[in-house]
């Protein structure tokens, strides 16, 4: 009977001695998983190529040719609006001479649309190239005034940047809709 006791107090101090181990050894293991991943950003940056003439006169051309670089990581598409910081000075300059190739006005919002998708790195063409006062305009009426371009985007579905025609129309209308 000594024997039988002995060996199941073996037994006991052996099972618990091994579910000790396991248990410690399960509590402190370790494993190290590195899990790489990269934010998308849709960022664009707005610039000019601007010559500005050194008088304001009737019937002046200078070069303003705005355009507009995707400076994310993600492809987008872009829409941009021009307006004169004056309406006086509207009324003395000739309509812009807007890239209507590869830009689309919405006169229900007044901006433009990028007809393309802009890739990373890439940009759009200039929205305009030229600035004209017309040429019956006086000098009293002529005023400083800026073209300010804003301009915003929209990520694209396709990290790829495929592009069928007209899908920056619905990748807006989504944009504003949501």
């Amino acid at each position: 009977m000594k024997k039988k006791i002995l060996f199941t107090l073996a037994a006991c101090i052996l099972l618990c001695t091994c579910s000790m181990l396991f248990t410690y050894a399960y509590l402190i293991a370790q494993d190290e998983a590195e899990n790489y991943f990269i934010v998308g950003e849709n960022m664009i940056e707005v610039s000019e190529e601007f010559d500005p003439p050194e008088k304001l006169e009737p019937g002046v051309r200078f070069t303003k040719k705005p355009v507009i670089k995707n400076t994310g990581n993600l492809p987008c598409f872009i829409r941009a609006r021009a307006d004169f910081s004056d309406s006086a000075a509207e009324d003395f300059c000739e309509d812009l001479d807007i890239d209507t190739a590869n830009w689309e006005y919405d006169s229900s919002d007044g901006y433009y649309y990028y007809k393309s998708v802009v890739k990373p790195g890439e940009k759009t063409t200039a929205l305009f190239t030229t600035v004209k006062v017309k040429e019956d305009a006086t000098q009293d009426e002529m005023i400083d005034f800026d073209i300010l371009v804003y301009a915003e985007s929209v990520q694209h579905d396709s990290h790829g940047g495929d592009c069928p025609a007209g899908e920056y129309k619905t990748a807006w209308e989504k944009y504003l809709k949501d």
